[in-house]
C-alpha cells in the first residue's frame, strides 16, 4: 500500500512589541499571516477528522493568498480523504504549478492517480519526486505499489527493497513486498516480510491480515486464525479480516463460527455480494438449504454477474433434483465467467445424470482446458470413459485426479472399476479399499469391491460387501442382484432366489 505524507503545518512566529525609539519595521503581509493562521487551523481540524472544517479553513487561506502552495496541498489531502479524487488532483496540480519542486505534492498526487487506476501517471509523479529526492523511501514504496497494480511484480519488489534499504525502520515496505512475493508464489519470503512489518509496528492490522492469508496458504490454519484474530482486535471494523477468518473457520468445518463472522462482515458492508455468497456456503454445509439459497439470491441481487453465486445455487438445486434449474444457473455462471471450470464441470454432471454422455464429456474436457488441475473434472471424465468402456483412458484420468487430490474417494472407485475391467483385480481391490477408507458410506464402492472379490472366488468376502452396500442403501438393486450371484456360487440357492425374487 502507499504511504501517506502528513498535512503540512505552518510555524507561526511570535509577535513582539517594539520600543517606540526603534526605526519603523517593514509593514507585515497581513493577508499572508492570516492565510498561514487558517492553514494552521485547518491542519488542526484535519488531524481531528473534521475534513469539512479543514477544507473551509484552507479555502479561506487560498482566498487570502492565492499563491499559497501549501494551502492547496493540504486541501488536496482533505479532498482525498473525502474520496474526492478529482478535487484532490486539481489541488496537487495547483501546488506543483506554484512550486515545481514540491516533492510531497508529487508523491500524494501519485496516490490519487493510482486510485483512479492511472498507474502510469502515478509512476510518472513518483519519478518526479525521486528526481527531486533520490533517497526518498516513501516515493520508492509508492512507486512499487503502482508497479504492483500494473502487474509488474519484479519492478514492485525492486522498489520496495530500495525503500527498505533507505530506511529499514519503516514497516509498510516490508508488508507491501510480502504481498508481491506471495503473488509470485514466494510464500516463505512473504511470511518473513510480514513478520518484519509486525515487529516494526505491532499495531499493523494489515500485516496481520496478510500474514493470515499466507499462513492459510501454507496450511497453518491455527496460525492463520491467530493472525486474523489479531487483525480484528486491532481494527474491529476490518471487514476483509472477518471474511478471511470466516473462510478459515469454513476450512475447520466451524459452520456456526463462519456464519457469525460473515454476519459481522455483512453488518459492516451490507452491499458485499461475496459475503452473502460465502455465508450461503456455510448454511449449505450446515444442511440449511433454504438459508443457503436465500443468501445466494441476495448475492445475485447485489451482483447479477457473480458467477460463484450462480454455481453455488445450482449445486443446491442439483441436490434437490431440480436439474434443469441447476443447469440454467451453471450456464448463467459461464455467461458471466466463460473461464469458470467449475461451471463447466457441474454442467457436465447434469448432462451425465440426464444420459447425455457426449455433452457431459465435452463439458469435462472444456473444464480441463480451462484448468487441467481440476481434480473433479478429471474424475468425472474418467467415469464417462468407463461408461464408454474405454478402460485404459478411464484409469489414466482417475490417476490424474488422484495426483491432484490423494483423498478423492470417487476417483479411487473410478480407477478401481477401470482396473477391474482391465483384469487387474489386485489393483482394483486396493483402490476400492482406499475409497472406502476415505468414504465408508459409499455403497457403490462396496458393490464394486464385492464384484472384484467374487471374480477371485471369494464368495464370503463378496457377500459381506454386498451386504454392506444394501445396509447403506436397502434399495440398491445392483448389490442385491450381485449378492444373489454370490449366494448362488456359494451354494445358497434359497438365498439367491430370495434376492432375485
Amino acid at each position: 500500500m502507499v504511504i501517506r505524507r502528513p498535512v503540512a503545518l505552518i510555524a507561526l512566529a511570535a509577535s513582539f512589541l517594539l520600543p517606540a525609539s526603534l526605526p519603523a519595521a517593514t509593514p507585515s503581509n497581513e493577508s499572508g499571516d492570516n492565510a498561514a493562521t487558517y492553514v494552521e487551523s485547518g491542519a488542526d481540524k484535519y488531524a481531528k477528522g473534521d475534513l469539512d472544517g479543514a477544507i473551509a479553513d484552507y479555502n479561506q487561506a487560498i482566498r487570502l493568498n492565492p499563491g499559497f502552495a501549501r494551502a492547496y496541498y493540504n486541501r488536496g489531502l482533505a479532498h482525498y480523504d473525502q474520496g474526492s479524487l478529482k478535487d484532490a488532483i486539481s489541488d496537487y496540480d495547483e501546488a506543483i504549478k506554484l512550486n515545481p519542486k514540491y516533492e510531497d505534492a508529487y508523491v500524494n498526487r501519485a496516490l490519487a492517480k493510482d486510485d483512479q487506476n492511472d498507474h502510469d501517471g502515478a509512476i510518472a509523479d513518483e519519478n518526479a519526486a525521486l528526481k527531486l529526492d533520490p533517497r526518498d523511501p516513501y516515493a520508492y514504496n509508492n512507486r512499487g505499489w503502482a508497479y504492483y497494480k500494473k502487474g509488474n511484480l519484479d519492478a514492485a519488489i525492486t522498489d520496495y527493497t530500495k525503500a527498505i534499504a533507505l530506511d529499514p525502520t519503516i514497516a509498510q515496505p516490508y508488508n507491501d513486498r510480502g504481498v508481491a512475493e506471495r503473488d509470485k508464489g514466494e510464500e516463505d519470503k512473504a511470511l518473513a516480510d510480514y513478520g518484519k512489518a509486525i515487529a516494526l509496528n505491532p499495531n499493523d492490522d494489515q500485516a496481520y491480515y496478510n500474514r493470515a492469508i499466507a499462513r492459510d496458504d501454507k496450511g497453518d490454519i491455527d496460525g492463520a486464525m491467530a493472525d486474523a484474530d489479531a487483525a480484528i482486535k486491532l481494527d474491529p471494523k476490518y471487514t476483509d479480516a472477518y471474511i478471511t477468518r470466516a473462510e478459515i473457520k469454513l476450512e475447520k468445518s466451524d459452520w456456526d463460527g463462519a456464519i457469525t463472522d460473515y454476519n459481522s462482515a455483512i453488518a459492516l458492508d451490507p452491499k458485499n455480494a461475496a459475503s452473502f455468497n460465502e455465508r450461503g456456503l456455510a448454511w449449505y454445509h450446515k444442511g440449511e438449504s433454504d438459508q443457503a439459497v436465500a443468501d445466494y439470491n441476495q448475492a445475485l441481487q447485489l451482483d447479477a454477474t457473480n458467477a460463484h453465486a450462480y454455481i453455488n445455487r445450482g449445486n443446491v438445486e442439483r441436490l434437490d433434483g431440480k436439474l434443469e434449474a441447476a443447469l440454467a444457473d451453471y450456464n448463467r455462471a459461464l455467461a458471466n465467467d466463460p473461464k469458470s471450470d467449475a461451471a463447466c464441470n457441474n454442467a457436465g454432471i447434469i448432462k451425465q445424470a440426464r444420459g447425455d454422455l457426449a455433452g457431459a464429456q465435452a463439458d469435462y474436457l472444456h473444464a480441463l482446458q480451462l484448468n487441467a488441475k481440476n481434480a473433479e473434472a478429471n474424475s468425472n471424465l474418467s467415469s464417462i470413459l468407463a461408461a464408454r468402456s474405454d478402460w485404459a483412458a478411464a484409469a489414466t484420468y482417475a490417476s490424474q485426479a488422484l495426483k491432484l487430490d490423494s483423498d478423492y474417494a470417487q476417483a479411487y472407485d473410478n480407477r478401481g472399476v477401470a482396473e477391474y475391467h482391465l483384469n487387474n483385480l489386485p489393483a482394483a481391490i486396493k483402490d476400492y479399499d482406499k475409497s472406502l477408507e476415505i468414504d465408508p458410506n459409499n455403497e457403490h464402492a462396496y458393490n464394486n469391491r464385492g464384484l472384484a472379490l467374487l471374480s477371485r472366488g471369494d464368495y464370503e468376502g463378496a457377500m459381506a460387501d454386498f451386504d454392506m452396500a444394501l445396509q447403506i442403501n436397502p434399495r440398491f438393486a445392483p448389490a442385491e442382484h450381485n449378492r444373489a450371484m454370490a449366494r448362488w456360487g456359494h451354494g445358497d440357492l434359497f438365498g439367491a432366489m430370495s434376492d432375485l425374487w
